[in-house]
This record gives structure tokens, C-alpha cells and sequence, in this order.
């Protein structure tokens, strides 16, 4: 209590006094003050300002001549001015380097701009990135969470023509106002230190916060930022990832307010309940026995697996293509498991079955011969991923959610993975992301392990980074394809990204984790390393698109636009043409393709509501432009990607279809006598528009129509286009789409086997249709039917085909009304054709 009166004093001091919130006047600083450099509010100039007093001194002078007059009359020695860290405290902290931003470049990376504060001088905070002086412009987005964002969509953008004297003028009065308010807060921990009149209890208070830390955890220092990080860090517990977090308002975070009560609770039970004879859990004995539950084997999950051979080659087509991009294993640590798992004398562990299981359920349909059969419309590939997938399902579903590892983790992600590729209940692709965003919070993966308390091993949090960045991806993707928006709008990450580095320079036993190598290096882990940078722009563009329908002002367009252009640029140009290794070396074009893919794709929806306003406005021309050259060079990326004989982002998402609509939505937008840069490049867009045709036919031919609107659609836009361009006419471009669309569906009803079986079915069809040789490296599948199609003679008109299959030979009246052939029944496809060409709402087909 001795400090109180001292404490107390502070509020007398001239500058308490001076002080008025309503009239802002502040003591005049009539000596020459020394001036230092603030940290650098991002859009704005560098400015200078007065040093300030430690706000921990109770007499606060502003000039340097009333400081020498109290030095005079308290016949003291002067004091040296401290000088000023200009390194933000998180940085300090964290022992890093900073670059004097506000927020700071290190800041933005982590994900945590709001902790990036400043001291003027040790004790007193001169900025704070979550508290924004007047007139600073709004910084670039640095973490998806509500504390910091951009203005709205409708705001004006801000303006950067003030004048310095304002900027000094309201830096100095903020920095005056943050060390007031931090002088208030340092009075009220004090006066919360005492005890209660009984002495039993101690007030909680920041700095009884440490009691509630167990031994050996280090504790921060008594700041308000330090407090509030030390309450939200220990609000994950438990090891490895056998966590779980708790939110600040969770009944469990309220309890470790209550300094005393874990020990109060274990005297009473060592003291009261023990002597009763009351059991206590045997922890051990139980733990023994989930584990030993743990490595037992399942006998259903082992029925499906493949032979080794063909294990392998599925295997081995995930690890070099899709484990390029999202990271869900540590290829060394699962090749050595992979190998134990196949040794006779060994126990197969029934929860690396299931991860086998779901990872080859991923590449089944990338890795195929020349003879896939069909079941209806569904090839046999995808009927056995299928029933792998729903095997994992119902296994996972069965375990333990309280005591879950890594694997549990791991096998969900890959079972997502393998439901996209083979478009498995695509409707619930958004809320499956969720649910996988929802687990990874509930175990704290958003909170990164070198910040909390628990106790995690280098390998599991490097391994923790790669499955929450894994499970964004998938969220964020899965938002914007259905258009709704995504949770991680709302969530505070404060997870690094993945360290670039390959997976062979750490291990289950590394005590440290390597440096991260440079962005221009390429490794397995690139795509997650710079993927984490863009992250807070593409969350905020989603939450835009898909929040209130509020039209998107021009300016704010370009705006985004420009930012997502920044961030295209900054991505690193590697290597392509690497050919120092074909069978084993990273496959940067992937990393790459899909890196470009993810930012330019928002630039449609953004410049899409400005198309039909082009024809009223001229400044609109603009959007027209940025709208087909990101269709058209998605297009183009994909292609290139096809012609290697890389199908894993074409399987992966839906760009081929959504290209195509772009593209051709853009041209109809344009007169057909028009000379501008669309028309003129409108044979380019069709050639483009068959490329997506192609890749997605060399998809139905793999794996079956299941999604059929998808393609019936293309056909009919590519069809429409060619009407608007006149090149033909609306009927022959009708007969053309059809015919293209019933030629590919012969194909299917050719490789059909049991239970709908063709007439010339042999011995040979009948068998295991996915026992049968694999490749490594997917190439292109023949399509060419095994049985002959007759081919029915049409009188010839103007660009109709010579041949069309499903009309009745007739005279050679042109004007005659064709006559469909019975013959051709697409029932063996077991749909109707509401569901092959799509029902678009209008009534069925007549």
C-alpha cells in the first residue's frame, strides 16, 4: 500500500491537469524538444513529434524547461533521456527483427497486426495497430479477423493529400491520449493488488495471472497487450494434438480466474474425499488401453485394399502430384509407416488402413488404363473410391473425439480431398469445409504453437501449420465456388505460415525446425508458404461477394483489383521447365498455376455486375477487359497443365466449366460487327472454350458424367457463341451440341459392364473391373468405343453433321421433320434426360 500515495500523485501532474477531452488543450512545449521519428503508419509519410515522459513517472513535464527547473529545485542530478526502441513489442518479444511499420511487416506475416504496438519511451505506448490515429488511410489486410479490417465496400477511398502539419499535429495528441489512458490502467492494477479484509482472497488481477500458470511455463510481463496475450495463449491446453482450446468466455477460462482454486480443490480431496475410500481414475491403465485398442487391426478396412501393386501406383500418383500443394503427410515418416504396413510379421494399424484408403481414394480416377468400364454413368474407378470413401467415413465417425492425434486429422482432409476429386456430394462440399474449420478450432490450430503454453514438439506444430492451412484452403475454396460466405471471416488466426523447406530436413525427433528457405526456392511447401500471404485478401474479397447485396462502387473495384494484382506480382517466377529429375524432383508448375488461379479468380465476380453497365457508361470498358483476360489466362494455365498430362487441378476444381460461361458471357456482351479487342479475339475464345470441352470430356471418360449439367452446358454455351459470332445458324448449332453431347454418351453406354451389360459382354468384363494394371503418370485414355456404332445416313444441309445416330434415315426432302431412331435408349445410363442435360427449372423435356 506504500506505493498508492506515490501512485495517486500522477493524476496532480500538470499534464492530468491541462488536459480536457472536450477542449484538447495540452501544456505548450517551449523548449526545444528532442524530436524522434514514430513508427510508420502505412500510406503515410514519415512524421516527427516530440518525445514524451514515461507514463510510469508520476510527474509528467512536456518541455524540456520545466524539467530543468523541477531538477533545480529538487537539487538532483539530471536525468538521461532513455532512448526510444523503435522495434515494435512483439517483435522485441519474439527477438525478430521489425521494419518500423505500423503495422510491421513481421506483424502481417504472423497474422497478428493488432499486437504490433510501439513505446515513445520504456512504459509508454506511442501507437498501437489496433487503435488508428485520425486520418491514417486503412492498412493492407493482415489477418481474417473482425479486429482489423478495411473500410466498407461503399466507402470512399481514403485521401492521402493532407497536409503534414495535421498528421504531426494528430499523431502528437494520440500519442498524449494513449499514455493518459495507460496511466489510468497501471493506477487501477495497483489498487487491485491488495487483498480483501479477511485476507483469505486476493483480487484477481493482471498480475496474479501467473499463479494460474503451471510450473515451469513462462509468464509475460505485466503490460496490458502482454496480459491479454498471456489469457488468450492459455486458453489451449493439453500436448501435441491432444488439445483443446477454450474461448475467453468458455467456463474453464472463468475458473483459472479464481486465483487458489486448483489447489483449494486438491487439499479438500487429499484432506476430505480421500480418507472416504473414493476411486480415483487409473489414467495409466487407461491410456494403456486406448492404445492398445488403438493398434488393432480392422478386418473390413483390409478387405478393400488393393493389390500392393496397384497400392503403390495409387500411392505413389498422390504423393507426387497432390501433396505438392496441400499438405496433410510427411512423406519420409509415411513412406517408412508404409513400408512396416506391408511387412507380413507386422500388425497392420487399423487408422493407417484408413489413411491409406482415403489417400488412394484421391488419385483412383488419375491413375487408369485405356479399359475403364462404366455402371450407368459412373465409371468403375469411381465406384471403388466411392466405397472406400464411405468405409473411411463410417470408420472416423466411430473414434474418439476426445482423443484424437494426428492421423484422425489427417484421414479427414483426405477424405474431403477424395470427395472433391470425385464430386461425392458436391451440395455439401461448403459445409463439409466448415465442419473441418470447426475441428481445427476446437483443438486450437489457429493459434500458432510457438506462442502458447502447451506442450508441443517442433515436428507436431510444423505438422499443425500444414493441416490448418490445408483446412483454410479447402474452406475458403468451397466458399467461393458455392457462394456463401466462410468462418474465417470471424476467427482470429494467429498461425504462421508453413515453413518452406522440404520434408526430409525434419523429423519426429527434430529438436528444431529448419530456416525456412527463400519464397524464390521451390519446395514441396511452397504453395502453403506464400498461399498464407494472399489469405487475408482473398478472405475479405469472400466475405464481400457473399456478404450483404450491397453493389460494389467502381472505385472500391478497382481498388481490389489493384490489390490483387500486387499480390499476383509478388509471387515468385520459378523454374517450369525443370527437368533435372522427371521421375522424383517437385513439380513447380502446379504450385504456380494454382497460386495465379486463386487470386485472379475474384477478379470476375468483382467486374462482372459492370459488364451490362458498359453499354451506358464507356469507363466501363475496363471491367470488360479485366474480366475476359482472367477467364481467358485461367483458361490458358489450365491448358498448359493438360498438355504435361497434369489433371490434378482439373479434377480438383470446377475452373473448366466456370471458364467457359465466363468467357462466352463476355463476348455475347459485345456486338457482332464490333471491332474491339473481345470480337477481335473471338475465334481465340472458341478455341479456348473447345480446350475446356476437351478437359472436361477426358474427365467423363475417366470418371463418368456425375456431374452431367456441367457438360451439357458447355456444349450449349460454346453452341450459342458460335450463333452470336454467325458462323452457324441456330439450328445447325443445336444439331452440333447435340451431337457432340450424344456421341460422348455412346462412348459410355460402349464400356458398359454388369449390372447394365452389353450385349457383346465377355468373361473378361465380368471380372474385378479394378484389377488391372497401373501407371504412374496419368496420360491420355482412348476413346474409341469397343463395339461399332452404325452410323445412320442424314441428308446433307448446310453445316449439319453428315451423320447423326439418333435420327431414322429419311428422304431427301430437306424440309421434312426428322424421325428419332427407337433404337437409342440412354436408360442404361439410369437417368432421364432432366438429369443428362439439366433441368433448369423450366418443366421437363417434352
Amino acid at each position: 500500500m506504500s506505493e498508492l500515495p506515490e501512485l495517486r500523485n500522477s493524476f496532480s501532474s500538470p499534464l492530468c491537469q491541462s488536459y480536457s477531452p472536450m477542449s484538447r488543450n495540452f501544456p505548450n512545449s517551449g523548449g526545444s524538444a528532442d524530436s524522434r521519428t514514430i513508427p510508420y503508419y502505412r500510406g503515410f509519410t514519415s512524421v516527427r513529434m516530440a518525445d514524451t515522459q514515461p507514463s510510469n513517472m508520476p510527474p509528467i513535464q512536456e518541455d524540456g524547461k520545466d524539467e530543468h527547473d523541477q531538477d533545480e529545485h529538487n537539487q538532483g542530478p539530471a536525468r538521461k533521456r532513455q532512448r526510444v526502441r523503435l522495434s515494435c513489442l512483439e517483435c522485441r518479444r519474439r527477438k525478430l527483427s521489425c521494419s518500423r511499420e505500423l503495422p510491421c511487416d513481421r506483424c502481417i506475416k504472423s497474422g497478428t497486426p493488432e499486437r504490433c504496438t510501439y513505446e515513445s519511451r520504456p512504459g509508454a505506448m506511442a501507437a498501437s495497430a489496433g487503435e488508428k490515429p485520425p486520418f491514417v488511410p486503412p492498412p493492407p489486410p493482415a489477418s481474417f479477423n473482425s479486429e482489423v479490417r478495411r473500410p466498407s465496400v461503399n466507402t470512399p477511398l481514403p485521401r492521402r493529400d493532407v497536409e503534414p502539419s495535421l498528421h504531426r499535429d494528430a499523431a502528437r495528441d494520440h500519442d498524449r491520449i494513449r499514455r493518459l489512458e495507460l496511466e489510468v490502467s497501471q493506477l487501477r492494477s495497483a489498487l487491485s493488488k491488495q487483498t480483501s479484509v479477511d485476507g483469505s482472497t486476493i483480487v484477481a488481477s493482471p498480475s496474479t495471472l501467473k499463479d494460474s500458470v503451471k510450473d515451469g511455463q513462462s509468464v509475460l510481463s505485466n503490460t496490458p497487450q502482454n496480459v491479454e496475450a498471456v489469457a488468450e495463449y492459455q486458453n489451449l491446453r493439453g500436448h501435441d494434438f491432444k488439445t483443446k482450446y477454450f474461448g475467453p468466455h468458455n467456463a474453464w477460462s472463468s475458473l483459472q480466474e479464481l486465483t487458489g482454486i486448483f489447489h483449494f480443490m486438491r487439499e479438500t480431496a487429499d484432506e476430505w474425499l480421500k480418507p472416504l475410500n473414493i476411486q480415483k481414475k487409473d489414467r495409466r491403465k487407461r491410456k494403456e488401453d486406448r492404445e492398445k485398442k488403438f493398434a488393432e487391426p480392422d478386418v473390413m478396412l483390409e478387405s478393400l485394399l488393393p493389390s500392393k501393386d496397384e497400392t503403390d501406383s495409387l500411392v505413389t500418383v498422390y504423393l507426387d502430384q497432390f501433396e505438392q500443394i496441400h499438405r496433410i503427410v510427411h512423406v519420409p515418416t509415411f513412406k517408412a509407416e508404409y513400408e512396416t504396413y506391408w511387412d507380413p510379421s507386422k500388425t497392420r494399424n487399423a487408422s493407417f488402413t484408413a489413411l491409406v484408403l482415403s489417400m488412394i481414394a484421391v488419385s483412383c480416377c488419375l491413375d487408369m488404363q485405356q479399359s475403364n468400364k462404366f455402371v450407368g454413368i459412373k465409371s468403375s474407378s469411381i465406384q471403388t473410391a466411392e466405397k472406400w470413401i464411405r468405409a473411411c467415413d463410417e470408420w472416423h465417425a466411430r473414434q474418439s473425439q476426445k482423443h484424437r492425434k494426428l492421423v484422425h486429422y489427417q484421414i479427414a482432409c483426405l477424405l474431403y480431398l477424395a470427395k472433391r476429386v470425385n464430386l461425392v456430394k458436391k451440395k455439401r462440399f461448403w459445409t463439409t469445409s466448415g465442419a473441418l474449420i470447426r475441428d481445427g478450432l476446437s483443438v486450437g490450430l489457429h493459434q500458432d504453437p510457438d506462442h502458447v503454453t502447451a506442450k508441443i514438439s517442433p515436428y507436431m506444430a510444423e505438422m499443425r501449420r500444414r493441416l490448418w492451412a490445408t483446412m483454410v484452403e479447402f474452406d475458403i475454396q468451397a466458399s467461393f465456388d458455392q457462394g456463401l460466405p466462410t468462418l474465417l471471416s470471424s476467427v482470429h488466426n494467429d498461425a504462421d505460415s508453413p515453413k518452406n523447406v522440404e520434408d526430409d530436413s525434419f523429423d519426429e525427433n527434430s529438436q528444431y525446425l529448419p530456416i525456412s528457405r527463400p519464397p524464390n526456392e521451390y519446395t514441396s511447401s511452397s504453395y502453403q508458404h506464400l498461399s498464407r500471404r494472399s489469405l487475408p485478401l482473398r478472405v475479405e474479397l469472400t466475405e464481400v461477394l457473399t456478404g450483404a447485396p450491397l453493389d460494389i462502387e467502381w472505385e472500391r473495384a478497382l481498388h481490389y483489383s489493384d490489390l490483387i494484382t500486387h499480390e499476383i506480382d509478388q509471387l515468385p517466377a520459378w523454374d517450369m521447365d525443370d527437368e533435372k529429375d522427371s521421375q522424383c524432383s517437385p513439380k513447380p508448375i502446379l504450385a504456380h498455376t494454382l497460386l495465379h488461379i486463386q487470386l485472379r479468380q475474384y477478379l470476375i465476380p468483382l467486374h462482372q455486375p459492370f459488364l451490362k453497365r458498359r453499354k451506358f457508361n464507356s469507363k466501363y470498358q475496363v471491367a470488360e477487359l479485366i474480366y475476359y483476360n482472367a477467364a481467358r489466362d485461367i483458361v490458358m494455365m489450365h491448358d498448359r497443365l493438360y498438355q504435361k498430362g497434369i489433371r490434378t487441378l482439373s479434377f480438383l476444381r470446377e475452373d473448366t466449366m466456370n471458364s467457359v460461361i465466363n468467357l462466352c458471357n463476355v463476348t455475347l456482351h459485345q456486338q457482332p460487327d464490333s471491332g474491339n479487342l473481345i470480337m477481335i479475339n473471338s475465334q481465340e475464345t472458341l478455341r479456348l472454350i473447345e480446350r475446356c470441352i476437351t478437359m472436361k470430356e477426358d474427365r467423363v471418360l475417366r470418371c463418368g458424367n456425375n456431374d452431367p449439367w456441367g457438360y451439357s452446358s458447355m456444349c450449349a454455351a460454346y453452341g450459342l457463341l458460335e450463333t452470336h459470332m454467325g458462323i452457324k445458324t441456330s439450328e445447325a448449332a443445336k444439331a452440333s451440341a447435340a451431337e457432340r453431347f450424344i456421341s460422348l454418351h455412346y462412348k459410355l453406354l460402349a464400356f458398359q459392364i454388369p449390372p447394365y451389360p452389353n450385349q457383346q459382354t465377355d468373361t473378361q468384363t465380368t471380372q474385378d473391373p479394378v484389377s488391372r494394371a497401373k501407371s504412374i503418370t496419368p496420360f491420355p485414355m482412348d476413346a474409341t468405343p469397343s463395339i461399332q456404332l452404325s452410323n445412320t445416313p442424314y441428308s446433307q444441309r448446310e453445316n449439319l453433321p453428315l451423320t447423326m445416330p439418333w435420327i431414322l434415315p429419311s428422304s431427301t426432302d430437306p424440309n421434312q421433320v426428322p424421325t428419332p431412331n427407337p433404337d437409342l435408349n440412354f436408360e442404361l445410363l439410369g437417368s432421364d434426360l432432366n438429369d443428362l442435360w439439366g433441368d433448369w427449372g423450366t418443366g421437363d423435356f417434352t
